[in-house]
């Protein structure tokens, strides 16, 4: 499997989707339809759609961490520290903010100090506190985005066993992921209930899970093949067209698992000086971004009227101010302990 390097548009990818992210909340968080859902006739919801595209670059990226990482304590460290120090300071944040909502009535209800623990155990998420966030026009949601944090770390535990085909054939390890990948379509598409008393012991939902492994299996197959080669037979336009193609007869849900993995990971792996030299000065802040954004569309709801293009606005401008913060003074340095262990 080769290392294509670090001069790649993933970085940008991942701040536009965590940024589509809060233009999709915006249409329910001012309680109106999103555009986007109402222009392909329910076909497409944005937030879904840039959750999808997190897990197929996921799926790329963390399986080329689990391969070369030195061992596995090092690859669950380097894990550990990419998403917890951000979560717990966000929300330690948002708990700040929510004693400052109440007049600091919050300090006497036993779910303020609950919802710490709970949402840093990714597991067993809370997602409301009394008296925050009740008049909202969507109502009582705190953060409507952790909830794909423990499928992306259930994610992370899943794919440890594969290591153990490292030295086996490479056609016949990738026709075992390719295997687990149609199963997992299959499952999305057909039998959501595969399995499901199982899953459902990991407080996962049968559905969303088996939707966001297939596109990180996505990820995994394609960072197994040669890249180079793919490059050269498929252009990105032509399928580009064969996805709008798919919305357009409404079969998007049966076209979309197979092609939008190609097309994320060819742009991803496309270079562009630009955009790269763009993320490069502002950071990796699109993990910020992405839990940050709720939040503070929340926060801006509760004292604000505003309709779904005003909140994009303000939201957008502040989580971009949160998520500059939280990756050069937390995440950053924290990154810089990965080869601790």
């Amino acid at each position: 499997m080769e290392n294509n390097g670090k001069y790649n548009n993933f970085n940008i990818l991942r701040l536009i989707f965590s940024s589509t992210v809060i233009i999709s909340h915006s249409y329910p968080l001012t309680n109106n339809k999103e555009f986007f859902v109402e222009l392909t006739s329910g076909q497409i919801d944005l937030g879904v759609l840039s959750v999808n595209i997190f897990f197929i670059i996921s799926g790329f990226l963390i399986f080329k961490s689990l391969w070369y990482s030195k061992s596995m304590i090092n690859y669950l460290w380097k894990r550990l520290l990419r998403l917890f120090p951000a979560l717990f300071f966000m929300l330690i944040l948002t708990l700040i903010t929510a004693a400052l909502i109440s007049n600091f009535g919050v300090f006497k209800q036993f779910d303020f100090y609950t919802y710490l623990p709970k949402n840093l155990s990714l597991y067993k998420l809370q997602g409301s506190i009394k008296n925050i966030f009740e008049n909202n026009p969507y109502p009582k949601a705190i953060n409507g985005s952790l909830w794909t944090l423990h499928y992306e770390f259930t994610m992370y535990l899943l794919i440890i066993p594969l290591i153990i085909f490292k030295n086996i054939n490479k056609n016949i390890f990738l026709a075992i992921i390719f295997i687990l990948f149609l199963l997992a379509v299959y499952a999305s598409l057909f039998d959501q209930n595969l399995l499901e008393n199982t899953i459902s012991q990991f407080s996962l939902n049968a559905k969303q899970f088996y939707r966001l492994l297939s596109n990180f299996l996505a990820g995994i197959l394609l960072s197994l093949v040669n890249i180079d080669k793919i490059k050269t037979n498929l252009n990105i336009s032509i399928l580009v067209t064969v996805l709008l193609l798919s919305i357009y007869i409404g079969l998007y849900e049966f076209i979309s698992p197979f092609i939008l993995p190609l097309i994320i990971i060819l742009v991803g792996l496309s270079f562009n000086k630009y955009s790269w030299m763009f993320t490069e000065k502002l950071g990796d802040i699109s993990y910020g971004v992405y839990i940050y954004g709720f939040v503070v569309q929340q926060t801006l709801m509760n004292y604000f009227s505003f309709n779904p293009y005003q909140l994009m606005i303000f939201a957008l401008s502040l989580t971009y101010i949160f998520a500059y913060i939280s990756w050069h003074l937390i995440e950053k340095r924290a990154l810089e302990y990965k080869n601790y262990l």
